[in-house]
């Protein structure tokens, strides 16, 4: 049974979906998507964790203002609010890709809240050496300039080149049904221009892993992935399938993410 309750936080209401019994699970969707992708997931981890989800700010169903510029800080604030509403933290956390960044956000600023990390496939480009960031941030450019001269299915179209192992032009659960207006005009520049503080997570001391899909090859988010975990250092674990596969494989994938969340106890 699916419990929907709202968290109201920094003149936002917080649409939050709760499944399960168990330790406090947190998951944090990535960009251009909501909550609903982790349905399929949140179903596999019912019998083993209390799974909660929820659409971010000015996305879906919460509320906010969705001409603002995306705010990491408040974002990861966003996340604590929700834990907090549990009444039950520290929480075990996951994020992916733009949620992946957020959960470093959370987790450096509120340490206290987080029992420990999942970090998947965070696309933390200026993170990599400057040699290999430079092509990046070129390309990102190229997708916002994109956006602004050709609109939003375009960028989306030149996004979609950067990544591997899967098919992004069939929507994924959870799209915004092709309103891609939010993410690319006030989310997209800010989550891919965010660098995690790596003393504020060590000095938090939270158990974290990185993450990153075998079939993602090598694809700018996995580089970003071994580099966090090669700098701060903690474990870089692979798991199966893609970006997305915790959507698309959540048998499997909710299986490998049980097992990992039990290696930080």
């Amino acid at each position: 049974m699916i419990h929907s309750f709202t968290v109201h936080t920094e003149n936002a209401d917080l649409a939050c979906y709760q499944q399960g019994s168990g330790p406090l699970l947190l998951l944090i969707v990535g960009g251009n998507g909501d909550s609903r992708r982790f349905i399929p997931l949140s179903a596999q981890l019912a019998d083993r964790y209390t799974v909660v989800r929820y659409d971010r700010r000015a996305n879906a169903r919460s509320s906010g203002d969705t001409q603002s510029e995306l705010d990491m800080a408040q974002q990861g604030r966003d996340a604590a609010a929700v834990i907090r509403a549990m009444g039950v933290q520290p929480a075990y956390v996951f994020g992916n890709s733009a949620g992946a960044n957020i959960a470093l956000k959370l987790t450096q600023d509120h340490p206290e809240l987080v029992r420990g990390l999942v970090d998947h496939e965070p696309p933390i480009t200026d993170f990599l050496p400057p040699s290999e960031a430079a092509p990046w941030r070129a390309f990102f450019d190229r997708v916002y300039d994109t956006y602004l001269t050709d609109g939003g299915a375009a960028a989306m179209k030149l996004f979609s080149t950067s990544f591997v192992g899967l098919e992004l032009n069939a929507a994924a659960p959870g799209d915004q049904d092709g309103d891609f207006e939010r993410f690319l005009a006030h989310e997209f520049r800010t989550i891919n221009r965010f660098v995690p503080d790596l003393e504020a997570l060590r000095r938090g001391g939270v158990p974290m892993v990185t993450a990153a899909g075998r079939a993602s090859g090598n694809a700018f988010y996995v580089q970003t992935t071994r580099e966090l975990a090669w700098q701060l250092p903690c474990p870089c674990v692979e798991v199966s399938g893609h970006h997305l596969s915790y959507a698309s494989d959540p048998v499997v994938f909710a299986d490998e993410l049980h097992q990992i969340l039990k290696s930080l106890c």
